[in-house]
């Protein structure tokens, strides 16, 4: 029983850390530096759900959502570096963690607030 309780306490842990933890050393990015992001190298990689990205279109933006991302992530292959955009907070750590699980780079993250959820 002991056994059992200590390998759900891991467990239970583990999710919590990969959610609510968040990544050290990983730059938040205004408005306009996102925008002005010119280099070919890096890719801009919006993680928003598609009805959450229709208010802030960004440019050149693969929009590949947090969901479809350990199926679809072949889509940003030809990028070694990439830039996050996330709605929020949850969204930007696990974004984080799994494209670094895939070998990508994070070069910085943007997270879009919303005005009208703000008030």
């Amino acid at each position: 029983m002991s056994v059992f309780l200590v390998i759900l306490l891991l467990v239970l842990t583990y999710h919590l850390y990969i959610r609510y933890v968040p990544v050290c050393c990983i730059p938040t990015l205004t408005l306009q530096q996102l925008r002005s992001v010119n280099d070919e190298k890096v890719a801009i990689v919006d993680l928003r759900d598609y009805n959450d990205s229709s208010p802030l279109l960004v440019e050149n933006a693969i929009r590949v959502p947090l969901a479809y991302l350990k199926r679809n992530y072949q889509q940003l292959l030809c990028e070694e570096e990439v830039i996050i955009i996330a709605s929020d907070y949850i969204t930007k750590n696990i974004g984080i963690r799994t494209l670094k699980q895939y070998g990508f780079k994070v070069r910085g993250v943007y997270i879009a607030v919303y005005p009208s959820l703000t008030a």
